[in-house]
């Protein structure tokens, strides 16, 4: 799949989440790792309403945080520097969806979270720990760091008073699975609660 098919699968994702609330107007980005130039990514604008964003108004930037301007006249999410770091962990750190999903934003601004434990086979797969990241300034190298630290403990991440981040290695499907399912997961924990039992852990989760 080269660049301009990526390009259209990013557009085409952004407008789904968009749908599902899962991304707001100008809450969320989305990039990728350039296919034909693996050293440059490409990341969605800023300001630009989401489910109005097209292929062309993605903006190239080099793993050195340069942008390359003749694609695009539109400035670059301010979180770049968040995928950039992303970007320069792990060569397989392919697909990055930021969003500011309902659930997972509300568990981000709680004082003293639950701790939270795998329910099912799936989810348990898919979100086999619920990692939630310290608080950093929005669009900081603080901020790329920390969530490039914390991704070798989960591939989806709940970003303090912020939001979500998802990485994927395969494609922006993959990573839109991942942001679902720990929707999916916070529901199902509040859905469970409302019985007022104690829960039950995943049998076959060690």
């Amino acid at each position: 799949m080269d660049d301009q098919l990526l390009k259209q699968s990013l557009c085409k994702t952004m407008k789904e989440l968009y749908s599902e609330k899962i991304l707001t107007d100008i809450g969320g980005n989305l990039s990728f790792r350039s296919v034909e130039e693996t050293d440059k990514f490409w990341i969605t604008p800023s300001g630009l309403k989401k489910d109005l964003v097209e292929p062309k108004d993605l903006i190239q930037m080099t793993l050195h945080g340069e942008i390359v301007k003749e694609h695009s006249t539109y400035s670059p999410s301010v979180e770049w520097p968040m995928h950039l770091r992303v970007y320069q962990e792990d060569e397989d750190f392919r697909f990055i969806i930021h969003s500011h999903a309902p659930l997972a934003t509300a568990v981000s601004i709680l004082e003293n979270p639950p701790e939270f434990q795998p329910f099912t086979a799936e989810l348990a797969f898919l979100v086999p720990e619920v990692v939630i990241v310290p608080y950093e300034r929005s669009g900081s190298k603080e901020l790329g760091e920390a969530v490039a630290t914390a991704l070798w403990d989960s591939q989806v991440l709940i970003l303090q008073n912020h939001g979500v981040i998802s990485v994927s290695e395969e494609s922006f499907q993959r990573a839109a699975i991942k942001t679902r399912a720990l929707e999916e997961y916070l529901q199902l924990y509040l859905n469970a609660k409302q019985f007022e039992g104690k829960l039950r852990r995943f049998p076959d989760w060690d």
